[in-house]
C-alpha cells in the first residue's frame, strides 16, 4: 500500500499527515519539534503505519525557505521515501480548487497529503553538494546587495551630519563583505572542474559575464528543456483572451524570480553585442513589436542558448545552426 506522507513546516515544528492512494485511509500527527527527535517520531510513525511495504512512501514538503531543508536531508538519508519540495503556490491553487474554508497546521498537512496522493508529482532532484554551496553563496550575495541598497537610499533622505557618516560606514561594510563573498564565489567556481567548465561555457555568450554565469549555474535545471526553463524562469508570454476580448500577452512571471532578474540586464547587453540577438530584436521591432515585448522575447531566446550551449557542452558559435 502506497502512503503519502504532507508535512506542513514551520520554523520550530512540523506537523504530519498521512493518507492512501484512494485517500479512504488518513491520519494526522500532532506537531512535533524540526529536531532529529522529531524526524524520528515521525520516521517510525509512518513505518508503524506501512509495515508490509515501507518503502513505498511518498513524502511531500513545501518550500520554506530553507526551514524544511535539514528534515528533507535527513530523510534521504535514513529512509528509502521519495521525496517532492512543492511548489506552495500549487498547494494554495489545489486547496483553493477544494474549496478549502479552514487554515490550521493539522489541515494544511492533510491537504499536502491529498495533494501528493492526487496529482503524483515527481520526486525532487537531488542538487549535488557544489551546487548546493553556490546556490547558498549566490543568495547571501544577493542580500548583501540588496541591504546595501537600501542603506544607499536612506542616505540620500539623511541631513544630519553624524547619521550621514554612521550611513555611509554601514554602506562600506556591506562593501567589503560583498567583495568578500564574491572572492568566494569565484574561489568555489575554481576549485570545482565541472563549474569552471559550465562558467566557461556561460561566459562564451555575448552579454554574460562572471557573476550572471554564477547565478545561472545554482538557478537554473539542468534537466529541463528549453521550453521548460523558460516556463522555470517566468518568461513564458501569458495570453489574454476570451471570446471577443483580447487583452495585451504579459510575461506571465510565475516562476524563478531570480533567474528572471538575473537575465534581464545580460539581454539588454546581448541586444548590442551579440549578433544571434540583436538580429532577431531588430526583426521584432521592424514587425512593430513594444520594445519590452522584444526584450521579453529576446530574454526568452538568451535561454535557450544558454540550455543549448549547457547540454551539448560547446562554446557560443552565432553560426551554429547554418
Amino acid at each position: 500500500m502506497k502512503l503519502y506522507l504532507g508535512i506542513d513546516m514551520s520554523k520550530s515544528g512540523f506537523t504530519a499527515a498521512l493518507c492512501s492512494e484512494d485517500q479512504v485511509f488518513q491520519i494526522v500527527h500532532p506537531e512535533v519539534r524540526n529536531q532529529i527527535d522529531g524526524w524520528q517520531t515521525i520516521r517510525d510513525w509512518v513505518l508503524k503505519q506501512s509495515k508490509e511495504n515501507p518503502v513505498g512512501v511518498h513524502l511531500g514538503v513545501e518550500s520554506t525557505g530553507g526551514y524544511e531543508k535539514p528534515l528533507i536531508d535527513w530523510f534521504r538519508s535514513n529512509t528509502e521515501f521519495v521525496v517532492t519540495v512543492l511548489n506552495p503556490v500549487r498547494v494554495k491553487k489545489f486547496a483553493q480548487s477544494e474549496l478549502s474554508r479552514t487554515k490550521n497546521d493539522l489541515n494544511d498537512a492533510r491537504l499536502i497529503a491529498r495533494y501528493l496522493a492526487i496529482r503524483k508529482p515527481e520526486p525532487t532532484p537531488v542538487i549535488v553538494p557544489e551546487i548546493e554551496e553556490l546556490k547558498l553563496m549566490a543568495r547571501h550575495l544577493e542580500h548583501l546587495i540588496r541591504k546595501q541598497a537600501d542603506e544607499k537610499t536612506y542616505l540620500d533622505s539623511v541631513t544630519e551630519a553624524a547619521i550621514r557618516s554612521q550611513t555611509q560606514d554601514i554602506i562600506q561594510t556591506y562593501q567589503k563583505q560583498i567583495e568578500k563573498v564574491q572572492v568566494q564565489i569565484r574561489k568555489h567556481i575554481d576549485s570545482h572542474p565541472n563549474l569552471r567548465n559550465q562558467s566557461g561555457l556561460l561566459q562564451s555568450i555575448p552579454g554574460i559575464g562572471e557573476k550572471t554565469s554564477a547565478i545561472l549555474l545554482c538557478e537554473c535545471i539542468p534537466a529541463l528543456t528549453p521550453k521548460q526553463q523558460v516556463a522555470h524562469a517566468g518568461l513564458a508570454p501569458r495570453h489574454n483572451q476570451s471570446g471577443k476580448m483580447n487583452g495585451k500577452t504579459q510575461l506571465c512571471k510565475t516562476g524563478n524570480k531570480r533567474l528572471r532578474t538575473a537575465l534581464y540586464l545580460p539581454t539588454l547587453c546581448a541586444i548590442r553585442c551579440n549578433p544571434v540577438i540583436s538580429e532577431f530584436y531588430q526583426r521584432l521591432i521592424a514587425r512593430g513589436k513594444p520594445k519590452m515585448v522584444a526584450v521579453g522575447a529576446c530574454m526568452r531566446k538568451l535561454v535557450h542558448i544558454i540550455v543549448g550551449v549547457l547540454k551539448n557542452q560547446i562554446s557560443f558559435n552565432p553560426n551554429y545552426a547554418l
